[in-house]
């Protein structure tokens, strides 16, 4: 029975040592450190145009 519950308990620990590493890892992915990132909206490159 001890066994069991140890297992249990592990399992629980590295689900949420795992699920904090994501988190983390994803956070600091998608975190904005831009300040004015350009839109998407406004386009570079003006096709068309024969400058």
């Amino acid at each position: 029975m001890g066994n069991i519950i140890a297992i249990v308990a592990s399992i629980l620990v590295g689900g949420g040592v795992a699920a904090a590493t994501v988190v983390g890892v994803v956070t600091s992915s998608t975190d904005n450190t831009v300040k004015n990132p350009p839109t998407v909206s406004e386009s570079t490159i003006q096709y068309g145009t024969s400058d």
